[in-house]
C-alpha cells in the first residue's frame, strides 16, 4: 500500500535535508575529508534507541550510552553478542533488526537515513585512503609526505609563539649487517619494534615519522635543550631495555645514533635538519670501532649525542 505523506511536512523535510547538505559540504570543503558529522534532523524525529527497542542491559556495547540513535553506523556494537564491524560488515545483521526495520519503513526516515549511510562509508573510505597517503605502511608511523604537509603550517605557527621547534633524527646502527646477516623479514620486524620504542618514549605532544629507510625523525615543539637531552635518555633506556628483554628473541642488540637541532625563528627548518643529521652521523663515528656485526654482545645500546 502506498504511504502518502502530508505536502507540509515533506516539504520541511527537503528544507532541512537541504540545509544540512549544504553545511555539510561548506565544512567538508573546508576542512577535507575530516568535515563534522554531517546532520542532527533526525533530532526533530523521535528517536529510536536500539537498547530501548530491544531492551538490551549490554552496557559495553558502543551504541549503549549513544545520544544518536543510529546504531547500525557504530562500529563494534554487541546486537550479536560479538563485537560487530561497521555498517557494510553486518549489513544482513542490521536489516533484519527491528529497529532499523522501524526507521525503514518511514519513507523520510528511510531517504534520510540511506544517505546518511553513503556520506558515513564515503567518508570513512577517504579517511582510509588519507591514512594511505600520510603513514608508513610498515611502521605504522607517519611519513615524509605528512611532514612535508605540515612543516609549512608548524613553521607559520612557529613566528607567532615564544616557544621553538627542535628535531631528533634517530637511526638504526648496522642495518645493512641486519639485513644480511638476519634477512630483510627480520630488518623489517626490527624497524617495527624500533618505531615502537621511539614512540614509547618521545612525549605525546611529539610526532614520530619515519624518514626514510632505517632512519627516523621526532618532531618537537617547545623542546628546549634540557627535554632534548631528557628525549635522549629516555631513548637511549628504552632501548637498554629492549635489548634485555628481546636482544637473544631477536638475535641482535639494537643500537641507536641520535642528533637533535632546533629550529631557529627564521623558520628555516631544512638548515635544522641537517644539523640533526650531522650530529646523528657524529655520534655513529663516535661509536663505530665499538660495534659489530649483529648478534654480538659487544654493540652499545647507549646513544650519546653529539651535541652534549
Amino acid at each position: 500500500m502506498e504511504i502518502r505523506l502530508p505536502e507540509n511536512e515533506i516539504l520541511y523535510f527537503l528544507n532541512r535535508l537541504n540545509r544540512d547538505m549544504e553545511e555539510f559540504l561548506k565544512n567538508s570543503l573546508e576542512h577535507g575529508s575530516e568535515g563534522k558529522e554531517w546532520s542532527t534532523l533526525h533530532n526533530d524525529f523521535r528517536l529510536l534507541r536500539c537498547r530501548e527497542v530491544k531492551q538490551c542491559d549490554k552496557e559495553k556495547c558502543p551504541a549503549y550510552r549513544s545520544k544518536d540513535y543510529r546504531c547500525w553506523l557504530v562500529t563494534g556494537t554487541l546486537c550479536a553478542d560479538e563485537p560487530l564491524g561497521d555498517y557494510s560488515k553486518k549489513y544482513q545483521t542490521c536489516s533484519a533488526c527491528p529497529v532499523f526495520q522501524k526507521v525503514a519503513k518511514d519513507p523520510l526516515l528511510a531517504l534520510y537515513e540511506n544517505i546518511s549511510i553513503l556520506i558515513y562509508h564515503l567518508q570513512q573510505r577517504a579517511s582510509r585512503f588519507r591514512d594511505l597517503a600520510i603513514r608508513d605502511q610498515l611502521t605504522g608511523l607517519y611519513n615524509r609526505h605528512f611532514f612535508n604537509e605540515i612543516i609549512g603550517r608548524e613553521i607559520v605557527s612557529l613566528g607567532r609563539r615564544p616557544e621553538v621547534l627542535s628535531f631528533a633524527i634517530v637511526d638504526i646502527d648496522c642495518f645493512k649487517e641486519i639485513n644480511d646477516t638476519l634477512g630483510h623479514l627480520m630488518g623489517d620486524e626490527i624497524l617495527v619494534e624500533t618505531a615502537a620504542l621511539i614512540k614509547s618514549a618521545v612525549r605525546k605532544s611529539d610526532v614520530v615519522f619515519r624518514f626514510g629507510g632505517d632512519e627516523f625523525l621526532v618532531m618537537m615543539s617547545t623542546a628546549d635543550t634540557a627535554v632534548r637531552n631528557t628525549v635522549d635518555e629516555q631513548i637511549g633506556s628504552a632501548v637498554a631495555a629492549w635489548n634485555r628483554k628481546n636482544a637473544q628473541k631477536y638475535g641482535v642488540e639494537l643500537s641507536l645514533s641520535i642528533g637533535c637541532a632546533t629550529c631557529g625563528k627564521d623558520g628555516d627548518y631544512l638548515a635544522a635538519l641537517k644539523e640533526a643529521d650531522k650530529r646523528m652521523y657524529l655520534n655513529k663515528v663516535t661509536k663505530k670501532g665499538k660495534m659489530r656485526a649483529p648478534g654480538l654482545p659487544d654493540i652499545q645500546s647507549d646513544i650519546r649525542t653529539a651535541n652534549q
